[in-house]
């Protein structure tokens, strides 16, 4: 219960109770029989006064009501203001980071793009290696083919002569 509903209530409660005291009072000078002028001048003079004191305590009730009224909408204003200029700085800072998660995302894909090529190369130089590795060692040819054949050369004509038939040799150029 706010401040001022309390104030209201209160209000309310006092208004109550001297409302029942001059309605008490009205029936007591309804029922009494003056026999002056001096006799209901002195039963009015009380319920004046309670009824000037009921006017001024209502009017002072008022002035408390709206205060408070006045207090709690300046309270409420500044509250939303300062829920607003949150909600600006977290809509910013929000803005900001998600530029921040764009520009990652983009880089994170170049960086995906390097490491993709460069496992394929890695990969390919792995395979490679080991291609090599597993095939051995390589021999180059270091037989000459010209002096094999000139070395050859009396045996392959020792085997044509002693050969039935004749051979021709091939003409070398």
């Amino acid at each position: 219960m706010s401040k001022a509903e309390m104030l209201r209530q209160s209000a309310i409660e006092k208004n109550k109770a001297n409302l029942d005291q001059l309605a008490e009072q009205v029936q007591t000078i309804r029922q009494a029989k003056a026999q002056s002028v001096e006799d209901l001048s002195a039963m009015l003079e009380p319920l004046a006064k309670a009824l000037a004191s009921l006017s001024s305590e209502a009017g002072q009730t008022l002035v408390q009501i709206e205060e408070a009224t006045r207090t709690a909408g300046v309270n409420f204003e500044r509250q939303v203001q300062l829920a607003n200029d949150s909600l600006t700085t977290t809509i910013t800072a929000s803005s900001q980071a998600t530029a921040r998660l764009n520009k990652a995302a983009g880089n994170a894909s170049w960086v995906h793009y390097g490491l993709t090529v460069t496992s394929g190369m890695g990969a390919a130089v792995l395979t490679i290696g080991f291609w090599l590795w597993l095939s051995g060692p390589s021999v180059p040819p270091t037989v000459d083919s010209r002096a094999v054949a000139e070395a050859l050369r009396p045996v392959l004509i020792e085997a044509m002569k002693t050969a039935k038939e004749p051979v021709k040799p091939a003409k070398s150029k």
